[in-house]
């Protein structure tokens, strides 16, 4: 398991861990107190497991030992069991040390690397950017691609954390486009608008920029991958590689200025999504 993986599963089993708590806090009329009891029992033995787990990951990266990381992660999960001993809120231990080691992960970096995926390995690099989208994305994720299609926002946007910025920008076909193209561009429309619906201008954006022809993702404005094909057939037939670009101040702003010189279809100063 490469540390992409292994972060995005530290995730998986965090959320696995604190899941049957939060059921509780929602539904307390569906536990009796010998329930309530089971519920805390099975955190309590079942923490130092993913606690150890997060120890192996904070050292496996050669030369590093994010150990400021990992106090606050075990911190986080031991204060659990602490504070409601002491008979404080459930909700807000639950909520507050979550939110915690949900931190201490994010906080652990991960090596910057770039991928060859071999042609006929779509499903390898779909789980390779959804991963990218959902662990890296912690403050912003802009997305480039001319030809996006309806499947980028249930593929690789609905596991993006719900307060994180998502910027697409995109190339509408051409006068002379075929039927083909005209459709894709009318269904990803269609599913941008129930996108933007749910997440609204504080957290979706829309650009439209004829003349894109880079296939470019950004991540919290200082991450930035060159993907070397269309994401909607990623894999499928060539060779598609994930490249990593230096985060030079000018590269930035080749991405800001492509974004300026855009048409906005939804965004702040277009709530309504044309």
């Amino acid at each position: 398991m490469d540390r992409l993986q292994h972060k995005h599963s530290l995730f998986v089993k965090l959320g696995a861990l604190f899941g049957p708590l939060q059921h509780l806090i929602a539904h307390p009329d569906q536990y009796d107190e010998q329930e309530r009891a089971e519920v805390l029992g099975r955190y309590c033995a079942e923490y130092s497991i993913l606690e150890k787990e997060f120890r192996d990951f904070v050292e496996g990266q050669p030369g590093h030992r994010y150990l400021i990381q990992y106090s606050e992660f075990s911190s986080a999960l031991n204060s659990v069991r602490v504070r409601l001993t002491g008979k404080q809120s459930l909700e807000i231990v639950v909520n507050e040390e979550f939110t915690k080691a949900v931190s201490a992960i994010d906080a652990v970096p991960i090596p910057k690397t770039s991928v060859i995926l071999e042609a006929g390995s779509p499903f390898t690099a779909y789980c390779r950017l959804r991963q990218l989208c959902e662990m890296d994305a912690t403050t912003s994720l802009k997305w480039l691609d001319p030809y996006f299609d309806a499947s980028v926002f249930h593929r690789f946007l609905s596991d993006v954390r719900p307060k994180v910025p998502v910027t697409l920008i995109t190339c509408e076909p051409g006068t002379h486009a075929g039927k083909q193209n005209k459709d894709r561009w009318t269904r990803f429309l269609d599913v941008s608008r129930l996108y933007a619906q749910e997440r609204g201008i504080a957290s979706y954006r829309l650009v439209v920029q004829p003349s894109l022809h880079d296939r470019w993702v950004i991540f919290d404005s200082k991450r930035i991958y060159n993907l070397g094909g269309s994401i909607k057939d990623a894999a499928s037939r060539d060779y598609f590689t994930i490249t990593t670009i230096e985060s030079t101040q000018s590269n930035l702003e080749a991405v800001e200025n492509i974004i300026i010189s855009g048409t906005e279809f939804f965004g702040p100063n277009t709530p309504i999504h044309k």
